[in-house]
């Protein structure tokens, strides 16, 4: 019995080590798929990958060249200012307003405080995230939107930089998160949040600046008062490009213009955010050169029907009517492009036409002329001068006098400015009605210890035009010093 199990044992042992035939239907037994293990090794290699992208993020190794990233230093300039003071005036748009307006000129003219937050080509829609991040950081007393957003514009494709930067730079993850669905789509949510993402080609196209980014991480940028301003064009039009207008027409047509219900729908969030704020609203639309639209009054008749279903607001159109006394070729930068803006000229212009629609419609604005911060953000400033009184430790700034009437004109200041080659007088009358582009005046003068009168003629520019008073320049040999004005 024994002997014929052990026989039955080496003859199935001997079955089992026969060779299969090709094709056998023989079932050969496979080990079960163990879905955890590989659930395990998948999110072992996704913590790997995150890890390294948060670790170049923050050693900014992808980062493109940041030295003209002037998104990322507005908004690091609004935070830190708004850390201690408040904005007045918030101005939100797309280029038109970042390079329409000088907020320096703005600021000192309204004796308050100015800034821009807008972006480069974006729509609506970008205005909107603008102002819903800076209202979690300050209280403005007036916001102006500039109307070049409001069009026949949708969300923005193709990744535009613009947009993302702003996105990038803004410090609030959860607004980010909630309000990212209406800026972008979906194929760009990752790339708005990772550089190393949004980067990863240097690889293969601009390892110098990898290698440029290991050797320079995160570079630091010289904190100063920024107030969002992009000024951009030094100088005006030139007659050549003018001749196109005469040659070739208008380039923009006014009758195109829409409105889309993206505009409408952004534009309403807008007003709603504003009205529940209690903040009133400003609607201004920067010019360009007058011969650059056809039919612009089309246009504004398309724009007026949306801007008039909230009549709470005003509306500044420096289109029409067209000021051409003030927007001169030198407020235009030199293109026949569709999309024109202001030279730094027309800057100044715009910037003092807005602080005198604010002051004759009795916005209500803080007067922070006599704070000492206030006083020290701007006193270095170009058009300071022009706007408030002079202060101590100006370099090259004398104010000879100050308060003085003549006959029916109230002199609020007479001052001397050293430059490099001459000396300018600069004389700031109170506005009144009488008061014309020049002025004939006697100053009492001092040159080479001799003193004497000289009946001289000032003039007033319009790139330097406080709403509450007029300023006239005069230049004087350096050698001349300027010791009154006479009665």
């Amino acid at each position: 019995m024994k002997k014929k199990k052990t026989h039955q044992y080496a003859k199935r042992q001997a079955k089992s080590n026969t060779v299969q035939p090709a094709g056998s239907n023989i079932a050969v037994s496979k080990k079960p798929f163990k879905w955890r293990k590989f659930s395990v090794k998948v999110l072992l290699l996704f913590i790997i990958i995150i890890s390294v992208v948060i670790f170049t993020d923050s050693k900014g190794y992808f980062t493109a060249d940041q030295s003209n990233n002037h998104i990322n230093r507005k908004w690091k300039s609004f935070y830190n200012f708004t850390k201690t003071k408040e904005v007045d005036i918030l101005l939100l748009g797309n280029s038109h307003i970042i390079t329409g307006i000088d907020p320096f000129t703005l600021s000192v003219a309204t004796s308050c405080n100015g800034f821009i937050l807008g972006n480069a080509g974006t729509s609506i829609a970008d205005a909107w995230f603008h102002l819903g991040e800076a209202l979690k950081h300050t209280n403005p007393k007036t916001v102006v939107l500039e109307t070049y957003c409001i069009g026949n514009t949708e969300k923005i494709k193709n990744d535009d930089i613009s947009q993302i930067q702003s996105f990038e730079a803004q410090s609030d993850v959860f607004y980010k998160l909630k309000t990212m669905p209406g800026l972008l789509y979906s194929d760009s949510w990752i790339k708005a949040w990772s550089p190393s993402i949004r980067n990863h080609s240097f690889l293969l196209k601009d390892m110098n600046r990898i290698k440029y980014n290991i050797k320079n991480p995160n570079p630091s940028q010289p904190e100063r008062l920024d107030l969002g301003r992009f000024a951009r064009f030094p100088s005006g039009l030139e007659d050549s490009t003018i001749a196109k207008y005469d040659r070739l027409g208008a380039p923009v047509k006014g009758g195109e213009y829409k409105v889309s219900d993206h505009s409408r729908k952004y534009l309403k969030k807008i007003m709603a955010l504003c009205k529940a704020k209690n903040i009133p609203v400003v609607f201004l639309t920067v010019p360009m050169y007058y011969k650059h639209i056809d039919s612009y009054p089309q246009w504004k008749a398309t724009l007026n029907e949306e801007l008039q279903k909230y009549p709470e607001a005003q509306w500044l159109d420096l289109q029409l009517p067209y000021d051409s006394l003030s927007y001169t070729k030198e407020a235009f930068e030199n293109t026949y492009d569709k999309n024109q803006h202001l030279s730094n000229t027309g800057m100044y212009i715009t910037a003092y036409k807005l602080a005198d629609f604010l002051f004759q419609n009795n916005y209500s604005l803080p007067d922070r002329s006599k704070e000492n911060v206030w006083i020290a953000d701007f006193k270095s400033q170009y058009q300071f001068v022009y706007n408030q009184d002079a202060v101590a430790g100006m370099a090259g700034c004398t104010s000879v006098l100050k308060d003085k009437y003549i006959g029916n004109l109230h002199i609020k200041e007479l001052l001397e400015i050293q430059g490099d080659k001459t000396k300018t007088a600069v004389l700031k009358i109170e506005n009144n009605q009488e008061l014309l582009s020049s002025i004939a005046v006697t100053l009492l003068l001092q040159q080479n210890n001799n003193v004497f009168n000289r009946s001289i003629t000032m003039y007033s520019y319009s790139s330097v035009n406080p709403p509450l008073h007029k300023v006239y320049f005069v230049n004087l040999p350096n050698d001349v010093k300027v010791l009154g004005i006479k009665e």
